[in-house]
């Protein structure tokens, strides 16, 4: 992740273009390149790299919540939810978030995360790709830079175990 202007800013959010650039960049997801653009709303050459790197990535489409031919909303704010889906099947954790025997313990705020989706909260915390703030997991809060920086390293020091 690059500095903004001479400073880090880990308060600041990320953004949807910005979690699949730090993928990307991470080593984590192959670059790929369409002939063609997947998404409505993404034009720049080098964002469009990230995006449908992610979005054709081995494990996947790390961002679910979209649809091919519409709207990918790159430079709007991340949310918790989905940089926990992107992160969880970038690590190639997607079958164990999918299982059925995934157990939601000490997370009192996972009612508001869709039933399918609850899998890929529990496993992001337990593997520590992210955190909860007391015992909320705050899904439709931003995700900060300083998280992104958290959940990249983590990446990396599973990646070598």
């Amino acid at each position: 992740m690059y500095p903004q202007g001479a400073k880090f800013r880990p308060n600041f959010a990320v953004t949807r273009a910005g979690l699949a650039e730090a993928l990307v960049l991470g080593g984590r997801v192959p670059q790929y390149l369409p002939a063609s653009r997947t998404y409505s709303d993404v034009r720049d050459p080098q964002t469009m790299l990230f995006i449908e790197s992610v979005q054709h990535a081995p494990q996947g489409a790390l961002f679910t919540n979209v649809q091919p031919g519409g709207s990918f909303s790159p430079y709007a704010q991340v949310d918790r939810l989905t940089a926990a889906i992107a992160l969880v099947r970038t690590a190639g954790l997607r079958s164990q978030a999918e299982s059925s025997s995934v157990t939601l313990s000490n997370i009192l705020d996972i009612g508001v995360v869709p039933p399918a989706l609850r899998g890929y909260v529990q496993v992001a915390v337990s593997r520590g790709l992210l955190t909860t703030d007391g015992m909320n997991f705050r899904p439709q809060a931003k995700l900060t830079r300083a998280e992104l920086a958290h959940a990249m390293t983590t990446l990396a020091r599973m990646a070598t175990e």
